[in-house]
């Protein structure tokens, strides 16, 4: 172990992650250099959130387990209702109810590759140059292949005239988002085993495997690979100048305009921090 593996282990740097890798660069310094693992996780999340995880959590319930529908769909939506997730109460309402549909949806799509299958399986990479590993949990595996599962909740649209909330309808994609290859990739290499990348909404589903898609093939995945190690470097080179987040906030953009990354209640703390 090398002098600057403990200095990043020594400021709470013991891994990276694929949720750290495809964090602006100005998050991931508030996320992980200034926020303790504790205020991370009192940081506030949406809706979306409470609904992939209570959908992923029905469909290894059912697959994995061998639990009865009826009953893991119980346990969903009592899990939804506990989120501590506070973001809208409409979307809190909507996505309620598309919850039995979306696991019925899932477990249909996957029970017959995964039916029995583990789950949350923890994998551990080291990529050439990058002295601390890219850690993550694997959805389900089973006989050479696993499975990331990706929830698509539709999104609001217009308050109607009668005043009720329109809602888009949630669609599959039509190929991987680069950020979920990317996530696959580390655990393709990690694993040596097939992926499948399954997205899931309350009215269809779709699994992507290097059959019907040539980013998880071995070149995609590579490449993607290649991508996360990058990443990796950047923020390991990041480290290397420093690790006091003061530092470091006067060497990357917050990017405060970002839909997603700054919507938490340390958004006004981060502000302090840019104050350079």
């Amino acid at each position: 172990m090398s002098d600057f593996t403990d200095k990043l282990k020594a400021a709470g740097f013991s891994h990276f992650s694929s949720s750290q890798l495809n964090r602006n660069l100005g998050s991931w310094v508030f996320m992980y250099a200034y926020l303790n693992k504790q205020q991370r996780r009192e940081m506030k999340v949406g809706e979306n959130a409470a609904l992939g995880t209570s959908v992923h959590n029905l469909i290894q319930a059912v697959l994995c387990a061998g639990q009865d529908i009826e009953e893991a769909i119980k346990m969903a939506l009592m899990d939804f209702d506990f989120h501590p997730a506070d973001e809208s109460p409409e979307k809190r309402e909507k996505f309620r109810e598309l919850i039995p549909a979306m696991g019925e949806v899932g477990i249909d799509l996957l029970s017959e590759r995964f039916a029995g299958a583990g789950e949350e399986k923890s994998v551990e990479l080291y990529l050439p140059g990058i002295e601390i590993p890219i850690i993550g949990y694997v959805d389900m595996m089973a006989d050479g292949v696993f499975c990331e599962m990706k929830t698509k909740a539709p999104r609001m649209g217009q308050v109607k005239k009668d005043g009720t909330r329109g809602w888009s309808k949630a669609p599959i994609p039509k190929e991987p988002q680069l950020d979920h290859v990317m996530q696959a990739a580390v655990y393709w290499k990690a694993t040596d085993a097939e992926p499948n990348i399954a997205y899931i909404t309350a009215e269809a589903g779709f699994i992507f495997d290097a059959y019907n898609c040539d980013l998880l093939k071995k070149d995609g995945l590579e490449f993607a690979l290649e991508e996360a190690r990058r990443k990796a470097l950047i923020r390991q080179n990041l480290l290397k100048i420093s690790t006091d987040p003061k530092v470091l906030a006067g060497l990357v953009e917050p990017e405060f305009d970002h839909p997603f990354y700054w919507n938490h209640q340390f958004k006004e703390e981060a502000k302090e921090l840019w104050k350079l």
